[in-house]
């Protein structure tokens, strides 16, 4: 079997990879722009002196001044969009370092929890062997099993009667003649009719059978509160010595260390839930500020049409089409150096948007992969698969899966459901016998195992049905006297602690 915690370790390194990979790309993007930043400024000084060249009527201060307007007008766009990258790579390095101590801390919990999995698991064996040696104990579990079976006999009891009496009473209450002796008390002291009523009475009377009528009615009608009052006193018996019980084992929790134990692993497993959230939303916000960096990467954006339209208003009567016409059509040679040097800035501008454009895809695909990865790592810590009782497929090839992975072969679903496919947590020691059951059960896991060693299998079912009623009230008590609560599983909502 290969650890959980292998497993994880190798989903970390190749988040690592991916995020290495994408400060390449955000290197060679820098690279780029300030590339296309000196061309375009080279470009523009270009094209001011081929409008000087061409454009003596005007003043050259006049032209002088307004390329330096617009000029400053991109330089101001340009800036603003670079203040707002570095804001976002600033943020991004922040919460990077955040994750990294983050995970730092997760590392060192994860284990101090695992730690205390092991303790937990020594001493509620020693924990179980006491109460097994207590002739106290012993004999107040089979009594309390003993009560949970005539308590569960007589609800079932009740709910036939009641079942029974919903079904027979609407017939009674339709019956007007029945109805009608009875709220008259006939055959009762109550009953004070005379003479010819009192004849009619009896006539109608034995035409329905009134006497056997009324005891099934009333019956029917008390019966069910009667069993109900005995339940209610059958269940204060059982709660009672389950109380008992809960005490017995309390004290031998207490005395060996174990409520300790569980205090602090409990602590522990909060403290492991809140910083798998904390990573999570860190994780979020880094996504987030990588998805606003690619859009001022793409053409598409604010500050981009900003320029656009400024530059386009000042070079309306700067083509270089037009200016390279012109050229030709002079003498000099000095106006054709220029045009020419025009071009191959056009010519260079053209080449390095073409290698922003690839980078850019590139950078998009591995940035997709990069949040599907920390989305299936964050699944991963959240169903704690690298917690020491997770164990994976000695067939599960992780590198294989995560090239698939890179390769485009395999989605992120994809590969999360062969983690979970390989998967599988060591059985604790209370799972060794009918763990499932008794990990269910908001009882002690070690009570839970105890009463159903001491049940024997023919009150097995009893015991169970003990540990499930018994449940919520003995996790009520634990709170008002402040000791941990028993949590389904563990130290947490999980499997893996």
């Amino acid at each position: 079997m290969q650890a959980g915690r292998i497993v994880g370790d190798k989903l970390q390194r190749a988040l690592e990879e991916v995020r290495n990979r994408l400060d390449g790309h955000a290197s060679e993007m820098h690279d780029l722009d300030q590339r296309m930043q000196e061309l375009l400024a080279r470009r523009g000084d270009a094209f001011l002196d081929l409008a000087k060249h061409y454009l003596p009527n005007v003043d050259e201060e006049s032209i002088a001044n307004a390329f330096v307007e617009v000029r400053d007008d991109l330089l101001e766009v340009l800036a603003r969009k670079q203040r707002r990258q570095r804001e976002i790579e600033s943020q991004i390095e922040a919460d990077d370092r955040e994750i990294l101590r983050l995970n730092v801390e997760l590392e060192r919990v994860t284990e101090r929890l695992n730690q205390k999995v092991a303790e937990r698991e020594e001493l509620e064996k020693v924990v179980a062997e006491r109460l097994h040696g207590s002739d106290e104990f012993r004999n107040l579990s089979q009594r309390a099993i003993e009560a949970e079976q005539k308590l569960e006999d007589n609800e079932r009891r009740v709910a036939e009667i009641k079942s029974e009496a919903s079904r027979k009473l609407p017939s009674y209450e339709r019956s007007d003649l029945f109805q009608y002796l009875y709220n008259r008390g006939f055959g009762t002291a109550a009953y004070q009719e005379k003479g010819l009523t009192r004849r009619l009475d009896r006539w109608v009377a034995r035409l329905i059978s009134y006497p056997q009528a009324r005891l099934g009615y009333e019956f029917l009608q008390r019966t069910p509160e009667l069993m109900e009052q005995e339940v209610a006193q059958r269940r204060d018996k059982f709660n009672d010595l389950m109380e008992e019980v809960e005490a017995i084992e309390d004290q031998v929790s207490d005395e060996l260390g174990l409520t300790e134990v569980m205090r602090q692993g409990q602590e522990l497993g909060s403290a492991r839930d809140q910083i798998v959230a904390d990573v999570a939303r860190r994780q979020s916000a880094v996504t987030l500020a990588h998805e606003e960096l690619l859009k001022l990467e793409r053409p598409e954006n604010e500050f981009y049409d900003q320029a656009v339209a400024r530059l386009q208003n000042f070079l309306a009567n700067l083509r270089h089409q037009q200016l390279e016409k012109h050229s030709r059509a002079t003498p000099e040679r000095e106006d054709d150096a220029i045009v020419a040097e025009i071009g191959w800035l056009g010519e260079q501008l053209t080449g390095t948007d073409q290698q922003t454009a690839s980078l850019r895809r590139d950078r998009e695909s591995w940035d997709l992969r990069l949040g599907e990865l920390q989305r299936l790592l964050q699944r991963f810590r959240e169903a704690e698969f690298d917690s020491r009782r997770s164990e994976f497929d000695v067939q599960l090839d992780v590198d294989r899966l995560l090239n698939r992975f890179f390769g485009g072969e395999l989605v992120a679903e994809q590969l999360w459901d062969e983690l979970r496919a390989h998967q599988q947590f060591a059985p604790q020691w209370v799972e060794s016998r009918d763990g499932p059951r008794i990990l269910d059960s908001e009882l002690s896991h070690v009570l839970g195992r105890v009463l159903i060693e001491v049940a024997g299998q023919t009150m097995r079912n009893a015991a169970y049905r003990g540990m499930q009623r018994r449940g919520p009230a003995r996790q009520q008590k634990r709170q008002t006297t402040g000791r941990p609560p028993f949590r389904k599983r563990g130290f947490t909502n999980g499997r893996g602690f």
